[in-house]
C-alpha cells in the first residue's frame, strides 16, 4: 500500500493542521522525487490544479522544496524537519492567539462548573492547573498510573517552592513529594474508598474532581467557585489530619473524636495492614 493511501497517516497529519490532500501529496512526494506536478498528479490520482495548489502550500509550510528547471520539479523536506516546521508554526499561532485574546477578552467563570470528558483532556487540564500553581497544591488520588502522569510537573513545582501535599489510602511512590498514605495494597477494596479518583486544588483558587473510569468516559468537574474550592481543599486536609492522628495515636485512642464511619474504616485498614505484615 502506498503511503498516500494510508488513512492512519493522513488522519495524523490532519491533527497537525494539514488538509487530507496536503497530506496525500506530501506522502506521495516522499515515495517518489524529484518529480513534476504533472507526474505527481498521475501517481496520486489527484487533479493537476489541486496538486499544484497543495505543492505550493507545502512549500509555504516547510514541507517541500522547488527545484527550478523546465518544468519545475519538487522534493520533500525530510520528515523530522517538516514536523519541526509545523510545530514552530503551531507555537507561533498559539502565542499570537493567546496574546490577542488575553488583551481583548476578560472572562469571569468563577461561578461556573465545567465538565471535562476523556482522560487525555482531563490530564491536560490538570497539567495547566499545576503550571498555574504559585503557593500550594493539595491532591487526593488512588492510582500510581495517574500520579506518574503528573509527577514530573509536580516535581518542577516543588523545586519552585510550591507546597505540595498528597493524600492516598494506597501505597504510592512519589519521590521527594510529601505523601500521607495508609499504605494499603491495591487488592484491598472497601466501599468507602474513592477508586480511580483524583481530587486536586490549586492555591485556594481552583479545584477539580475526577473519576478515571476509562480513556473515553473519564469525567472531571472543574470549578473556580470559592465555596467549592474551599470545601474540596478542606476535604483533603481533613483526610490528612485524620491520617496523622491515626498514625500517632491509633484507632482506639481517637475513636471518640471521629465519626462512626471513620472508625469502621480505620479498623478495616488496621486489620488489613496486620494481615499484610504477617
Amino acid at each position: 500500500m502506498a503511503l498516500s493511501d494510508r488513512p492512519d497517516l493522513i488522519e495524523s497529519f490532519e491533527k497537525l493542521g494539514l488538509s487530507p490532500n496536503e497530506a496525500k501529496v506530501y506522502l506521495a512526494l516522499l515515495e517518489q522525487h524529484p518529480i513534476t506536478g504533472y507526474q505527481l498528479s498521475k501517481i496520486s490520482g489527484i487533479l493537476r490544479p489541486v496538486v499544484y495548489e497543495m505543492l505550493n502550500r507545502l512549500v509555504e509550510k516547510g514541507g517541500a522544496r522547488i527545484i527550478k528547471s523546465n518544468p519545475d520539479t519538487y522534493i520533500p523536506v525530510e520528515i523530522d524537519e517538516f514536523l519541526k516546521n509545523i510545530e514552530s508554526e503551531f507555537n507561533e499561532s498559539k502565542k499570537n492567539i493567546s496574546k490577542i485574546l488575553r488583551e481583548s477578552v476578560v472572562v469571569d467563570n468563577t461561578d461556573f462548573f465545567w465538565n471535562i470528558i476523556g482522560k487525555k483532556n482531563i490530564l491536560n487540564s490538570i497539567f495547566s492547573m499545576i503550571e498555574r500553581a504559585e503557593e500550594e497544591i493539595y491532591i487526593w488520588l488512588s492510582e500510581q498510573e495517574v500520579l506518574d502522569e503528573i509527577l514530573d510537573d509536580l516535581e518542577r513545582k516543588l523545586k519552585n517552592n510550591v507546597n505540595i501535599n498528597i493524600f492516598s489510602y494506597y501505597s504510592l511512590e512519589t519521590k521527594g513529594i510529601t505523601i500521607y498514605s495508609y499504605q494499603v495494597e491495591k487488592y484491598f477494596k472497601v466501599e468507602e474508598f474513592l477508586e480511580n479518583s483524583l481530587i486536586i486544588t490549586i492555591d485556594r483558587k481552583e479545584a477539580m474532581v475526577v473519576n478515571f473510569s476509562d480513556e473515553r468516559t473519564a469525567k472531571g468537574v472543574y470549578s473556580k467557585n470559592n465555596v467549592i474550592v474551599e470545601a474540596t481543599r478542606r476535604t483533603i486536609i481533613n483526610q490528612i489530619y485524620l491520617y496523622r492522628f491515626w498514625r500517632f495515636f491509633g484507632t482506639d485512642r481517637i475513636k471518640t473524636l471521629i465519626t462512626d464511619d471513620d472508625r469502621k474504616l480505620l479498623e478495616k485498614i488496621e486489620k488489613h495492614l496486620e494481615g499484610k505484615d504477617n
